[in-house]
């Protein structure tokens, strides 16, 4: 009964709009690996983020991997 919400995120190179529609490409695909497991497309909501929201602002290649994923929130149990 849980429904959860995936919000992806990219680093900050490139254009807003194409960081936009990878971070929902990368929801997209966690969204269709949890149906192939059987977890009802109705319980999983996305969000795309882009790099608005970066966990790390250094610029370093570690840095930029940190930013580049997709975490899960849980809406309501």
């Amino acid at each position: 009964k849980l429904v959860i919400q995936l919000e992806g995120h990219t680093d900050n190179l490139g254009s807003m709009s194409k960081n936009m529609e990878l971070s929902q490409e990368r929801v997209d695909a966690v969204k269709e690996y949890l149906n192939d497991k059987k977890v009802s497309k109705s319980r999983v909501k996305t969000k795309a983020f882009g790099g608005t929201k970066p966990i790390s602002k250094d610029k370093t290649p570690e840095a930029r991997n940190l930013n580049r994923r997709v975490e899960i929130r849980i809406l309501s149990e």
